[in-house]
């Protein structure tokens, strides 16, 4: 997916209300912010996030549902990790490596 540009710090504080007020008319866009055009966060509107923070957690319901039926439940570590994936603290690369690295130990 191609990125749009990358507002530097300065220039997205110029922006930050024409920004805030787009997401308010119901804009979908994504803002990108860095420096030297490589991003390193990004601005979305709150029902972007909550749409991205529920489908974590439905992939966390479904993975954990899964094991159920099969007559297993996830380790505590699993579930830990899973909350810190549902929460958007970690990626799901982040939470196999580590759950893997656990498993392996």
């Amino acid at each position: 997916m191609p990125r749009q540009d990358v507002l530097g710090v300065a220039e997205a504080r110029k922006q930050l209300p024409d920004l805030l007020a787009g997401f308010s008319r119901g804009s979908g866009d994504s803002v990108f912010l860095g420096a030297h055009r490589k991003a390193v966060g990004v601005l979305v509107p709150v029902r972007v996030y909550d749409e991205l923070r529920s489908e974590r957690d439905q992939a966390v319901d479904d993975a954990t549902g899964s094991l159920r039926a099969e007559g297993q439940e996830p380790s505590s570590v699993a579930s830990e990790l899973a909350g810190l994936f549902a929460q958007g603290r970690i990626t799901a690369g982040q939470m196999e490596a580590m759950l893997l690295a656990y498993h392996r130990a």
